[in-house]
């Protein structure tokens, strides 16, 4: 099983530029890159990171919001915290773990990337969904974010703070730029 603390995608035609700003923004927060692989899914840096991802990616997404233009060759930056097979009941017995933490006064969403896996993708969304009977969902502003990255054979999973998941193209709107 993967042994990866954060995943970055990016365009597939970007491949150098992408990996040149992924080590330069985490030179910039002091943190350390211990190993940097795409995997069979194109478009995808695996990434092992010294210290919590979870705090780095919070950090990236105040330097985004500082400077949107420090990022023009990556999209989503997910701390993952576990990695499972994937398969549907894996899958969904790990992401009701992670969801129990979810408090019973607290908004969440579902944040599913699938790739190269034949379910569909709203079918797949209700199955993992449907046991998860916590707080309230907000596909908007959610105070947490069950994040599902599908990449083939592996999946990574992570429950998020609202400031722990960085979507560059959703940055880049809010602070009046343009889409990447």
């Amino acid at each position: 099983m993967f042994a990866y603390n954060l995943l970055v995608t990016f365009h597939g035609n970007q491949k150098g530029h992408s990996e040149l700003e992924v080590r330069e923004r985490m030179k910039e927060l002091g943190a350390y890159v211990e190993r940097l692989e795409t995997c069979e899914v194109e478009g995808v840096f695996l990434i092992q990171v010294g210290g919590d991802a979870k705090v780095l990616v919070s950090q990236l997404k105040r330097l985004c919001h500082e400077d949107p233009v420090g990022f023009q060759y990556t999209h989503h930056w997910v701390p993952i915290e576990r990695w499972v097979p994937s398969n549907k009941e894996d899958i969904r017995k790990n992401a009701i773990e992670l969801g129990k933490s979810i408090g019973p006064d607290e908004s969440w969403m579902m944040h599913l990337h699938k790739r190269h896996m034949k379910e569909h993708y709203d079918d797949l969304i209700s199955y993992l969904t449907e046991p998860l009977n916590r707080g309230l969902v907000n596909l908007s502003d959610p105070d947490r974010i069950l994040a599902v990255e599908i990449l083939g054979k592996n999946t990574g999973l992570s429950l998020l703070n609202r400031h722990e998941l960085l979507d560059v193209n959703k940055v880049r709107v809010e602070s009046g730029h343009g889409k990447v």
